[in-house]
């Protein structure tokens, strides 16, 4: 079996390089000493896609690539587009459009799976099962389902046999980044091991459907005095690690605004709302929805909000919070050496000044200087902010990369709905009760007097009313 193993490996690693060869990336593989191999898949397996790829940008020729190569390459273009620190906008335009879908597969090739899953014929468990799906991605298929009490479900269910696939494509991505770091200078700068170490992390997290219902209970915890926002409930008795099944949301898509109009919806309360929940999931909760495309959630009556999908998450640890006070608080106080600080932490490279940096901040910050938090212009800030990353070959810590691309993502989200929303405004609350929280005695017992100080510091930045409060709550703590 290892050795048939090493053979599938070898096939599929002809096959990768052959589609990039053909997408004209060729003279990289030479570099990782891959030439004779991708000559040989060449001539073997002919020359299909040749023509497509001719007529096609760089950033488009990897896409499509990409949706050739399968499953695997289109997760792995969905976690680069979380990385706009790497790629600028016009790779990080193609990598969005990268999506799951897929033929659907026939239910029946479905039912032996789920049965052995499940441990029982589905005639025992559910009162009906609606054959034709919901949705059907590269990775899972979705059919809607009613259990025996009438309790209307989704069923979330892994397409059969595609484990070992993905799973020898994450070690040969592994490997090909491994070569691609220590041979081709253009390509380490995009630090590829760490990219592919990222990737296989959350692959492997969405292949466990398990750890998407934990990750649902945990945001849903986070909500429960909240009646605005909904998140579907976990059915733990029928989910698996490759089912999952969970409550069915019945209510209109955020993409269909024209329906949202229809049933007579505040759009503006329901940005808002949408706004504030996915904020406080960052700033307070440090859990948070790391895709929330209008996709990804439904409105529903009284304005409420669903959130589905919890595959993909992130994590703000109480350092990356931290952090994200002193990026907050540099940029108000227009303080170059302070973000120039934050930088070259981000990119393990403390202390190091490049020689330019310092200026390109300064630059930077100039655009942007005096103008109040409501006036500022996120998307066009966060774009500003990561050329300059780019430009001065610096790097981000994933998963501050993808929170601003969340932040992007969100301002993005939510003006379809309301175009006045601005999410400099509406980030306000959310982190004035950030700053409050940290300045509590609690807070100041766990991080200690220099934390406290920074809060602080920050603090008198905010909004007079958001900073009256804050002394005001100080003063009684």
């Amino acid at each position: 079996m290892a050795f048939q193993s090493k053979i599938a490996d070898l096939n599929r690693l002809h096959e990768i390089i052959r589609v990039f060869t053909i997408a004209g990336f060729g003279d990289i593989f030479k570099q990782m000493g891959l030439e004779a191999a991708a000559e040989r898949t060449g001539k073997i397996l002919g020359w299909k896609h040749a023509d497509e790829m001719a007529h096609l940008e760089r950033p488009q020729r990897v896409r499509r690539t990409f949706e050739i190569l399968g499953p695997t390459f289109v997760k792995l273009g969905q976690i680069l587009a979380t990385r706009p620190d790497l790629f600028g906008p016009e790779w990080i335009a193609e990598f969005e459009k990268l999506q799951s879908q897929a033929p659907p597969l026939d239910f029946e090739e479905l039912r032996p799976q789920i049965e052995e899953d499940l441990g029982a014929p589905l005639e025992e468990i559910f009162e009906e099962v609606e054959t034709t799906p919901l949705a059907a991605a590269s990775v899972a298929q979705v059919h809607r389902a009613t259990l025996k009490d009438g309790t209307k479900v989704v069923l979330k269910i892994q397409r059969p046999g595609i484990r070992p696939n993905i799973e020898a494509d994450m070690r040969l991505l592994a490997y090909l980044a491994s070569l691609a770091e220590k041979s081709v200078p253009q390509l380490a700068a995009y630090h590829p091991q760490k990219v592919v170490q990222q990737f296989v992390k959350a692959l492997q997290n969405e292949l466990d459907f398990m750890t998407e219902g934990h990750n649902a209970e945990h945001v849903a915890a986070n909500f429960e005095d909240n009646d605005q926002i909904v998140i579907p409930k976990i059915y733990w008795e029928w989910t698996r690690q490759r089912i999952n099944v969970q409550g069915f949301v019945d209510g209109i898509p955020g993409v269909n605004v024209q329906a949202i109009d229809a049933a007579g919806m505040d759009r503006k309360r329901i940005a808002q709302t949408g706004a504030s929940a996915v904020l406080k999931m960052i700033m307070m909760d440090g859990l948070f929805h790391a895709d929330p495309h209008p996709g990804n959630f439904f409105i529903l009556p009284g304005e409420r909000i669903a959130f589905i999908d919890f595959g993909m998450i992130g994590r703000v640890s109480e350092v990356r919070r931290q952090q994200i006070m002193k990026l907050l608080q540099a940029l108000l106080q227009n303080d170059a050496e302070g973000l120039c600080t934050i930088l070259l932490e981000w990119s393990d490279r403390g202390g190091d000044d490049p020689g330019e940096l310092s200026g390109a901040v300064e630059d930077f910050l100039s655009k942007y200087a005096g103008k109040s938090m409501g006036l500022m212009d996120l998307s066009a800030m966060v774009g500003d902010l990561l050329s300059l990353v780019r430009d001065n070959k610096l790097t981000m810590p994933p998963d501050q990369a993808m929170l601003l691309k969340v932040f992007v993502s969100l301002d993005g989200a939510f003006k379809k709905l309301d175009p006045g929303f601005d999410i400099m405004v509406a980030i306000q609350p959310t982190l004035h009760e950030a700053v409050i929280d940290q300045l509590s005695p609690r807070a100041l017992g766990n991080a200690g007097l220099n934390f406290s100080q920074n809060m602080w510091s920050y603090s008198l930045t905010c909004p007079r009313r958001y900073a009256a409060e804050s002394i005001r709550l100080k003063a009684v703590t």
